[in-house]
This record gives structure tokens, C-alpha cells and sequence, in this order.
């Protein structure tokens, strides 16, 4: 842990499937940096057990300064019922209606499925449902788990259109930013680069 704290709240979005080794990295970074780092995988955001896994998270982004949201390929936090929206994409939901400053990185995978999705006019829809399959949990029920048929899943992109606001006149976008990524180098290169001067970011929580 960092001895000089600058208290500044930064919540990064609940993607951990796959993604562990850049999530630790990352937390690593900002807390030496100063920042209370609010991340689902390393058991720092604030939990009431009266509380949903979902509403707790939500409520992480409510108290955050920073939203730091990650678009995967992949949902990273898991759907909570059938044809439902994923934790992270709530997360998402939650920090842009609030108006909490963003920052935005997304896998250079789910920017090109945007991009192939536009030119050839179709709909996020058109990729096709994940397979569906059971298995016994430890206690031994049954339980439904999905198995990824596609290499972007499609609320993934749906996310991505609404972190660079796709539905909004170009001229009009604010904070639509997206930055992406191949590798842990880019992650890093990006996270340095936006969070290492604190009083920039302290700047723009004040808004000046």
C-alpha cells in the first residue's frame, strides 16, 4: 500500500474472467499512485451483507470519484437472470447517469466487432445467443452456466456504444473517449499515463 493517500475513489468495472493478472496490475499501479481503489476481484469495495453482489457494486460506483470501466470481449461479471444485463454493464449505466468522470479502456476486439457490425449494417442481435449447458454445482444441483460461441459477446458491444455514445451526434459527445487495447503494455502505458499526475485528476473531480 501507498504510505501518502490522496483519498480519491477510484471504482474499476467488474470484468474478472480471464483478466485477473491486468486487474492485479492495475490495482497495483493506482494504489501505489494514492488511490483508494475500489475493484471487485481484490475485495476493496465497501459490502453490506443485507446487500446484493449487484447493488453492492452499483453503490461502489455511486461513491466513486473515478469510474474506470474495462469493455472485454467477454462479460466479465456474469449475467444475473436469463436475457438480463450483466453487473458490469449496470456499472456502466449507473457511473454515466450519474455523470461520474470516466475513463475507458476496451479490447481492440469489441472495437472491430463495432465497427464490422455498422459497416455491414446489422444489429448487435445478429451475433448469435451463447449455448446454454448444466452442471452440477459442489452441492450437487444443477445449474445453468453459458458457453461463449463467438470470440465478442454481443452486450459487450453494446457497452462500447454506450461508453463512446453511438447514438449521439459527433459533434455533441462529451466524455466518449474509449481507449483501445491489445495487451498489458497498452493497459499500462493508458493507466500511467491518465493517473500518475494526481492533481489533474483531483482537477477534474472539482470540474475546473
Amino acid at each position: 500500500m501507498s504510505e501518502e493517500r490522496n483519498h480519491i475513489k477510484i471504482f474499476v468495472s467488474s470484468t474478472v474472467y480471464d483478466f485477473e493478472t491486468d486487474l492485479r496490475r492495475i490495482f497495483l499501479t493506482l494504489d501505489g499512485f494514492g488511490y483508494d481503489v475500489y475493484m471487485s476481484k481484490e475485495g476493496t469495495i465497501p459490502l453490506d451483507s443485507r446487500l446484493s453482489n449487484l447493488v453492492n457494486c452499483v453503490n461502489g460506483v455511486e461513491e466513486c470519484d473515478i469510474f474506470l470501466g474495462i469493455v472485454r470481449p467477454l462479460i466479465g461479471s456474469g449475467v444475473l437472470e436469463k436475457n438480463g444485463r450483466s453487473i458490469t454493464a449496470q456499472e456502466f449505466d449507473k457511473a454515466i447517469e450519474l455523470g461520474k468522470p470516466r475513463f475507458v479502456l476496451a479490447d481492440y476486439r469489441v472495437e472491430f466487432a463495432h465497427k464490422f457490425l455498422s459497416l455491414m449494417k446489422q444489429n448487435i442481435s445478429s451475433i448469435p445467443l451463447n449455448r446454454e449447458k448444466t452442471v452440477k454445482d459442489e452441492e450437487g444441483n444443477n445449474k445453468t452456466i453459458l458457453l461463449p460461441n463467438n470470440v465478442v459477446h454481443g452486450e459487450c458491444v453494446e457497452i462500447y456504444r454506450l461508453a463512446i455514445q453511438n447514438t449521439i451526434k459527433p459533434a455533441n459527445r462529451i466524455g466518449n473517449w474509449a481507449q483501445p487495447y491489445k495487451d498489458s503494455e497498452d493497459i499500462q502505458r493508458f493507466i500511467e499515463s491518465q493517473f500518475k499526475d494526481v492533481e489533474r485528476i483531483k482537477s477534474i473531480i472539482d470540474g475546473k
